[in-house]
């Protein structure tokens, strides 16, 4: 059985990582998300500020771990459907990204051959042939499992 200290800290990690690694592609490789890459950066973004919490003040763990599992199944909920908008299952027209190219004549290219815009099959990179919203499902869905699993060794 793990406890749940462990638990909160080891997704409290695996959120900084993840975050870390978005705004690395972001930023340093110049790789815009889609709209639903951003609306998956929320819960972590949350689950960052709870860890920031428990670290400060422990005595407020239960409510801390419960936002927790909300936050998960919203980002499981949020990943999912990204999933579903990257295989073409489901259609999401709000899915776009555009960066500005500082060159007017880049800009200009890029105007006319419509490339500034992003559709989540695009934004959504695949590592190892695997799109990364794909891996933010599987994460989430571990995290849940994980947690249910341990509340329910902890009943018997």
């Amino acid at each position: 059985m793990i406890k749940n200290t462990h638990i909160f800290i080891i997704v409290f990690l695996f959120s900084l990582t993840a975050m870390s690694f978005a705004f690395i592609l972001q930023y340093a490789y110049g790789h815009n998300p889609c709209k639903l890459c951003v609306y998956q950066r929320i819960p972590y973004y949350l689950i960052l500020v709870l860890g920031i919490f428990y670290f400060f003040i422990k005595k407020y763990f239960k409510f801390i771990y419960l936002s927790l599992i909300v936050l998960i199944f919203f980002e499981l909920a949020i990943s999912g459907y990204h999933s579903l908008t990257t295989f073409g299952v489901i259609e999401y027209t709000g899915c776009e990204a555009a960066s500005l190219p500082t060159d007017i004549n880049k800009l200009k290219e890029e105007l006319m051959s419509n490339s500034l815009i992003t559709t989540c099959s695009d934004a959504n990179l695949p590592y190892f042939g695997i799109p990364l919203s794909v891996y933010n499902f599987l994460f989430s869905i571990t995290f849940l499992i994980l947690i249910i699993f341990n509340a329910y060794k902890k009943e018997k």
